[in-house]
């Protein structure tokens, strides 16, 4: 029977001078259950990319022989039977699904994705819609999604020349397993003490563009912290502006549209705001993971506690901070979570829907 399971290797760190706004929350899960790695683990991690083929920050897979390679070393030989025939011949030896854990502990900036058809985009570069499955989040947590209602587009625009987002973003408070959709044309943030795990479409051979429309008058030194001496990071505001789309509703209509919270078992396809289906197991016992989406991959990642996924004759034990590749050959996994006191086992199941498009 061949692998259905490949566990990713557990330390794909962005370097903090990168994303100064990086918190203590990555640090600490990974520590926890790897402490005999602690050497690798920095104190303040803003993006671990958990699942990527991407070529500046490639992941790392276990075979059954303990061999490690590449993800996409790994897909260029077992694409169609990894990915799944619709996927492998439309993105090749490329994972479409890109999964980071995101956690910050300053504000981030204010940020904005354009489509994949938007005109300024370099022949290198595509859209990235992406969403955020909250994790954890700090009692005054937060995140910018949209504006405001009642503005103009007049005096949003006018915010934002000015610099003054905090004035037209629409604020909103998450709950922890909170599913937030941000689809292209959206300009959102993410606030301090919110922890989530960030699944990303990114097309092969490109680099998913963000456009930064604010980093809040911040200035950094060259090794990414604060200083009153230092450069403001690049902005983006007038491309960002002629990307914006403006036909999103706005304030609460927005947060009802792309807002669902995941607290069950039940599943979520995916719509016309959101590609990444999504399935999430909270609760101690025995549960079956039927593929989101048929005669495709899937992307398993635990954040707490200890998971075990079975099918036919493979098996393989999680635990937090990991994550792994579910072969599209697996047509039915059992799913067991243990759990004690101290340590509630979780686990979320993504998915890439590209017929929602």
């Amino acid at each position: 029977m061949s692998q259905l399971f490949y566990k990713i290797d557990a330390f794909n760190f962005v370097p903090i001078k990168r994303t100064p706004w990086g918190g203590a929350k990555i640090s600490a899960l990974k520590k926890k259950y790897f402490p005999e790695n602690k050497e690798k683990i920095p104190q303040n991690i803003g993006e671990s990319w958990e699942v990527s083929t991407d070529e500046q920050f490639p992941s790392f897979v276990y075979l059954k022989n303990n061999e490690k390679v590449t993800l996409k070393s790994l897909l260029q030989n077992n694409a169609e039977a990894i990915l799944g025939k619709h996927t492998s011949s439309k993105y090749g030896a490329h994972s479409p699904l890109l999964l980071k854990w995101l956690d910050a502990n300053d504000l981030l900036s204010v940020q904005l994705h354009p489509n994949n058809e938007n005109s300024l985009l370099k022949s290198n570069e595509c859209g990235k819609p992406e969403s955020w499955l909250v994790l954890d989040t700090d009692e005054a947590g937060f995140v910018y999604l949209g504006f405001q209602e009642n503005l103009t587009n007049e005096q949003i625009i006018q915010f934002l020349l000015n610099d003054e987002p905090e004035k037209c973003l629409y604020r909103y408070e998450p709950k922890i397993l909170d599913y937030i959709s941000i689809p292209a044309g959206c300009v959102h943030a993410v606030g301090a003490g919110v922890f989530v795990a960030e699944p990303q479409y990114v097309l092969p051979e490109k680099s998913g563009k963000t456009w930064r429309i604010s980093d809040w008058r911040r200035l950094y030194d060259e090794n990414g912290k604060k200083s009153s001496n230092g450069f403001p990071r690049e902005l983006h505001v007038e491309e960002s502006l002629q990307a914006i789309d403006w036909n999103l509703p706005r304030g609460k209509k927005l947060e009802e549209k792309l807002v669902r919270n995941m607290q069950s078992n039940n599943p979520f396809y995916g719509d016309d705001n959101n590609p990444f289906a999504l399935q999430v197991f909270c609760e101690k016992g025995k549960f079956q993971y039927d593929p989101l989406i048929k005669d495709t991959f899937s992307v398993v990642t635990v954040w707490a506690g200890e998971v075990i996924l079975k099918c036919d004759s493979d098996t393989l034990i999680m635990h937090g901070g990991e994550s792994a590749l579910v072969s599209s050959e697996a047509r039915q996994v059992t799913i067991h979570l243990t759990q004690n006191s101290n340590d509630k086992s979780c686990a979320a199941f993504f998915a890439f829907n590209d017929e929602v498009f």
